[in-house]
């Protein structure tokens, strides 16, 4: 499909966040894309630490969403820029959609990220177009909404370049994993990842030569650390706060664990996959689209279970290593490079503009 009638809409994009989040990350690479394809681009986002990277000619309307007093404001900046489509990502944005699709007569569309535990909202107000990330979203919340226009856009992400050889032995060395089983954790330290489940965990496992990284940021980073410490865990651990060498960090590690308790489509399983590294996860949103062979599915809140998993990828690894890589390199998996979604989103407007 031809994408040349967006040349002359407007489209706008909101969002809660924007920090280093997996949905922040998402909507950069859409605003940054963006721009080549459409009239004008709006950012509604606060002034968060990925507004560094955005693309010049991405107009950043610094705006606090999650304070609906500015809800005004914001409809105001529509109707005075003459936007077209307005693409909302997290729930707290449900309220901007539907008032300028009802106000404005304005093409919204809500993009469902996750199964969410509490859906509170998000049952009251939805615009009528919504992009889900995956068939099990869709097939989770179609129920709900039977009227509306709904879509699904399968999750994209980056296909890294692994680091292979004497690099690999170089940061093992200098991270002091080399010759230990390498776990991986990255996410926001937060009660929704449930790295506490993982700590938990660790403590059954006391008698593998394992190491954990944990990634990431978040407001349980020091009750994780006391955590470790408590439980004699930190030679066993080590938290490398924010990174954005994700692709070193994956390539030296022998298995990514995700332990959330609710999640959407992680961006993550898309780099892990792409580097065929073995997966560890919770059975919650759409985990089980790419954990299949290559990793292991546990309930939500099993620590046990968890340590059974991390034991038995441990003692299986080669063959779990071996269906990662079969995983990567499938057709199958070609369809959740980023550039199949930014696709995906394109054609739904281009048709939508006609």
């Amino acid at each position: 499909m031809s994408f040349k009638n967006l040349s002359t809409q407007a489209i706008a994009l909101i969002i809660p966040d924007f920090d280093f989040g997996g949905e922040e990350k998402r909507v950069l690479f859409f605003v940054n894309n963006y721009v080549n394809h459409f009239k004008e681009v709006f950012l509604f986002a606060p002034n968060g630490k990925s507004a560094a990277s955005l693309d010049k000619r991405v107009k950043h309307i610094i705006v606090e969403t999650r304070k609906y007093k500015n809800i005004f404001r914001i409809i105001k900046s529509l109707k005075d820029n003459n936007i077209t489509f307005l693409q909302g990502h997290k729930r707290a944005t449900l309220p901007y959609l539907v008032a300028a699709e009802k106000l404005l007569g304005i093409k919204s569309c809500f993009n469902f990220d996750n199964i969410y535990l509490n859906n509170g909202v998000s049952n009251l107000l939805m615009p009528k177009t919504i992009i889900y990330l995956s068939d099990i979203l869709k097939a989770h919340y179609l129920p709900f909404f039977p009227n509306h226009d709904n879509k699904v856009i399968n999750m994209g992400g980056d296909f890294l370049t692994p680091i292979e050889g004497d690099d690999i032995e170089n940061v093992k060395i200098e991270l002091g994993i080399k010759n230990k089983f390498t776990i991986l954790s990255l996410g926001r330290l937060s009660s929704q990842k449930n790295q506490k489940m993982l700590v938990e965990a660790l403590t059954i496992i006391a008698d593998i030569d394992f190491k954990v990284l944990f990634v990431g940021e978040g407001p349980l980073e020091n009750a994780l650390k006391n955590m470790c410490l408590e439980m004699n865990l930190l030679d066993k651990v080590q938290f490398l706060g924010h990174r954005k060498d994700v692709n070193v960090l994956l390539s030296i590690s022998d298995a990514l664990v995700q332990s959330s308790i609710f999640e959407g489509f992680p961006n993550v399983f898309i780099e892990a996959t792409s580097l065929g590294i073995p997966i560890i996860a919770t059975n919650v949103g759409s985990s089980k689209t790419l954990v299949q062979d290559n990793g292991i599915l546990i309930e939500s809140g099993d620590t046990s279970g968890l340590a059974n998993a991390i034991k038995k990828m441990a003692q299986n690894l080669e063959r779990y290593k071996l269906n990662a890589i079969l995983m990567k390199e499938s057709d199958f998996f070609k369809q959740f490079h980023k550039s199949v979604m930014l696709n995906g989103y394109l054609s739904h407007y281009a048709s939508s503009a006609l």
